[in-house]
């Protein structure tokens, strides 16, 4: 039960913090006997992952009960933080009679487990913590076409033939059937991209918003999203009007939302060949939106492709089955009923697992018959819930929390886990680093779907499936460890509390044990609750002195709306009351700031603060104790105008992430050549206000050897003086170069410098002439970004050879460059190299788009089925 466990290891993170907190008293026994009882049920807990049958029963009928008791355990704990930090008191009789009573209680349950263990003969725990030297694994192809080969062809075939007309193309099929990957096949097929002037995607969702789907449709095309819905239709009517557009809207339910959308409307129909692509599970819909000849209805898989998408996922290495499994495997195949997200999700299940036959088997007997499809595959899906690992399980329930069919940023749930407290500590790495590697385990037992990586080959952000969610939901509730309302009316006992809509806090009663409360819709203040630890996502006018009596807050994610332009929020002093606060996050709109009083220095676990923009205020000396350091602080954004003096970065000595912007007077001050002192700084982000006088203050900066991604606007700094500056860092992975960081029109790049770089962004940098650059002077680059380098005359085509590039993208850049580029790629594939990518967008009126297509027709430079080619008209 992810309950359970969650709760546990909460109960475990919550002793570690207060044995060792300066202000606060306890009975050191008491804590101590509590501490082992905790830690002995964590390891039960995991001990029985891959126990089956009675065993496994046995143990399972332990977890509501320790629940319970670990609950009531950390209640007290809290309940004791609270009294303490309201009243003053060190402690009372009653705290120490309930802290008696539940170490008792949690004694009784160890006891239990201990009899359970013994009687089952239960190994040691098998979950070891990862570690910082843990390699990861391939991504799985999760967007595989086995299966689809012929239906795609189809597809693709009325996208690029038949009438000039636009024509509708529906896909209906059920839940989990491959809908949503036939259509991202073909939108991202090269042979599709080069078709069309311009391929849009947004996803529709039973609970829609017109607003949001036009949104998303004009963020493909880089326009603006702002303005009422009648607004922002027109814009994207104008934006579309001329040119051949495929649009694909994912996951219809009703007839409703296409009507809402008026179509003819949105959608100009100029006889060009465009197309809309519309996937459904309901027939009706399919049928209204497309004759006969246009409908695709998706079937399930034969024998033979269902074993063929099992084997590509359970045996990812060997790709084929041990013949002792061969028989069982296929039995399992066959209960998944030619379901492709139901094989895919068992197959990601038992290549986790044992391979000893007798597991295999209880799988296969596992997976029930259902009348229903989405029944049956939820059956399915429950089966490797149920298998989880104990420590994933609350990580992959809390997934419900986040809206339907949206991305899903992977470091706002690295967040959440932490905030929780259910990521158990590990000498060798970092808490971000134990939940990455936890989130890249789901991503292997194919439980989410990665949008897209960082450079560095970790998630950045995924999908959840509507199936999967309804389970990580239904699971939720039934466990008791997730509540969904639609608005805050009715919420009475719920510890866990995820509210969709509208939350006004009269409709919560003042008892109500919330502990963690997430906001999805539209939100205002919170107030009366007694003891929250997360409150995320809650928009509000202020942050009212209310909040600050929830001690016990680990994450507080607050929005501040109808804010006047520029105006300046002060925190109360008493946000140090929140003694165990992790993660700020603070959203101030119309350029406006929050000036952060002194004691933040003194909260000693914060971990993540992200406001904008928040302006600190110079702490005193650290003590001798260094009682106030803050140790744990990984992320310090946006910041304006920071200080770096020496006691400053005394106090914040971890921290990884720090983005920083300087305006006004240029100042030595701000102690440029401090930087270096933060030792294990990895991100960095700069911005300064396009004063040329930033420029010496710039090259004064002196930046510490462990940074691996740079960012850097508005400093003025040339080519010369850049290389100088960050060209020798020996780790440096990223460097994003954004308008006005560099001035020059000439840039040569030094051999020996940029050795260790993968990722390199341009933008902006609009005196760029001549970038006289080879395969020498960026040996291991993977991908390049270059952005409005208007005045750039060629591409240099060196770059091409070198072996490790992967991707090139020119976005609006000179018509002389982008073909230079264009050519360089023709060359590539002569010489033999098929893996390079190169995507052209250009801008300009129609004269020039029109010349620049002649252009490249001439030389013949659109055949290439890596290129992928875009035409977007004047702004």
């Amino acid at each position: 039960m992810a309950a359970a466990f969650g709760t546990l290891v909460s109960l475990q993170n919550n002793l570690r913090l207060i044995r060792n907190h300066p202000n606060y008293t306890f009975e050191v026994e008491q804590i101590r006997s509590l501490w082992g009882s905790v830690c002995f049920l964590i390891d039960f807990m995991e001990s029985y992952d891959n126990y089956h049958g009675a065993r496994r029963e046995t143990a399972e009928a332990l977890e509501m009960r320790i629940a319970s008791a670990a609950q009531v355990a950390e209640g007290v704990i809290k309940a004791h933080m609270v009294h303490q930090i309201r009243c003053g008191n060190t402690r009372s009789s009653r705290f120490l009679l309930d802290l008696h009573k539940a170490t008792q209680g949690m004694d009784y349950m160890m006891r239990k487990a201990s009899i359970v263990s013994s009687q089952s003969g239960l190994l040691e725990p098998s979950t070891n913590p990862p570690s910082s030297s843990i390699a990861k694994s391939t991504p799985l192809l999760t967007s595989s076409t086995v299966g689809l080969e012929d239906i795609l062809l189809r597809l693709m075939h009325l996208l690029t033939r038949g009438p000039l007309s636009r024509r509708v193309i529906p896909i209906q099929g059920m839940g989990g059937i491959g809908k949503t990957t036939l259509a991202l096949n073909a939108f991202q097929h090269p042979y599709i991209v080069q078709h069309f002037d311009v391929c849009l995607w947004a996803t529709i969702s039973q609970e829609y918003s017109i607003q949001k789907v036009l949104a998303q449709l004009l963020s493909c095309m880089r326009g603006s999203t702002s303005g009422t819905v009648d607004v922002v239709r027109e814009r994207l009517y104008k934006s579309l009007f001329g040119l051949r557009y495929l649009i694909v809207l994912d996951d219809m339910w009703n007839l409703k939302a296409w009507d809402d959308m008026n179509v003819k409307s949105l959608f100009p129909d100029t006889s060009n060949g465009s197309r809309v692509v519309v996937t459904t599970r309901l027939a009706n819909v399919a049928y209204r939106l497309g004759d006969n000849g246009n409908r695709i209805a998706m079937s399930f898989l034969d024998e033979d492709n269902s074993w063929h998408l099992f084997c590509r996922n359970a045996f990812v290495k060997q790709q084929r089955c041990a013949p002792e499994l061969e028989e069982t495997a296929k039995k399992i195949v066959a209960r998944c009923k030619g379901l492709p997200l139901a094989i895919v999700v068992v197959g990601g299940h038992v290549r986790k697992s044992p391979t000893a036959l007798a597991y295999w088997e209880n799988v296969a007997q596992s997976i029930l018959y259902s009348t229903g499809n989405d029944e049956h595959c939820l059956n399915v899906l429950s089966l490797s819930y149920r298998y989880l690992p104990a420590h994933l399980k609350p990580y992959f329930l809390l997934l419900g929390a986040f809206p339907e069919d949206e991305k899903i940023y992977a470091q706002d749930v690295l967040k959440l886990w932490i905030a929780e407290g259910f990521i158990q500590h590990c000498d060798d790495c970092s808490l971000e680093e134990v939940a990455a590697y936890y989130l890249l385990d789901l991503h292997m037992r194919n439980l989410i779907l990665v949008d897209s990586w960082d450079y560095k080959g970790d998630v950045y952000n995924f999908k959840v499936h509507d199936l999967v969610r309804e389970l990580c939901l239904q699971t939720a509730k039934k466990e008791e460890f997730l509540s969904v309302f639609e608005t805050s009316g009715g919420i009475t006992w719920e510890r866990q509390v995820l509210i969709n809509g509208e939350v006004n806090h009269e409709n919560i009663i003042t008892d109500a044990p919330v502990r963690c409360l997430i906001c999805n819709g539209g939100r205002y203040g919170i107030n009366y609750l007694n003891d929250l630890k997360l409150l995320s996502n809650v928009a509000t006018t202020f942050i009212s002195e209310s909040i600050f009596q929830q001690v016990n807050l680990r994450y507080l994610d607050v929005v501040l709306v109808y804010i006047a332009p520029q105006i300046v929020y002060y925190l109360p002093s008493s946000i140090s009351l929140l003694w165990n606060l992790q993660i700020l996050t603070i959203y101030v709109p119309n350029q406006s700031k929050v000036i952060a009083p002194y004691v933040i220095w003194e909260m000693v676990q914060l971990r993540h603060i992200e406001v904008v923009k928040i302006c600190l205020i110079d702490p005193l000396p650290v003590d001798q104790a260094s009682r106030m350091v803050m140790r744990n602080l990984n992320t310090l954004s946006k910041v304006e105008n920071f200080r770096l003096s020496k006691k400053v970065c005394k106090r914040i000595p971890n921290v990884r992430e720090l983005e920083l912007s300087y305006c006004d007077e240029v100042s030595w001050y701000y102690c440029p050549r401090n930087l270096g002192c933060l030792h294990h700084l990895q991100f960095l982000t700069l911005e300064f206000d396009g004063n040329s006088k930033w420029r010496e203050f710039a090259t004064h900066l002196t930046f510490p050897s462990s940074l691996r991604t740079l960012g850097l606007s508005g400093c003025g700094v040339d080519w010369e003086e850049l290389t100088m500056m960050v060209g020798s860092l020996p780790h440096l992975g990223k460097l994003s170069l954004l308008p006005n960081s560099v001035i020059g029109s000439v840039w040569t790049p030094v051999e020996g410098k940029f050795c260790h770089l993968k990722a390199l962004t341009i933008y902006g940098c609009s005196d760029l002439v001549c970038w006289n650059a080879d395969k020498s002077h960026f040996p291991v680059l993977e991908f390049l970004y270059l952005k409005d380098l208007c005045k750039l005359i060629e591409f240099p085509s060196d770059i091409g050879e070198i072996a490790t590039l992967k991707h090139i993208e020119l976005r609006f850049c000179s018509a002389s460059s982008s073909i230079s580029a264009m050519r360089t790629l023709v060359e590539q594939e002569e010489l033999g190299n098929e893996s390079l990518q190169l995507a052209v967008y250009f801008r300009g009126d129609e004269e020039a788009v029109e010349s620049f297509k002649n252009e490249i027709q001439e030389e013949s430079l659109t055949s290439s089925t890596n290129l992928s080619l875009h035409f977007i008209g004047s702004k």
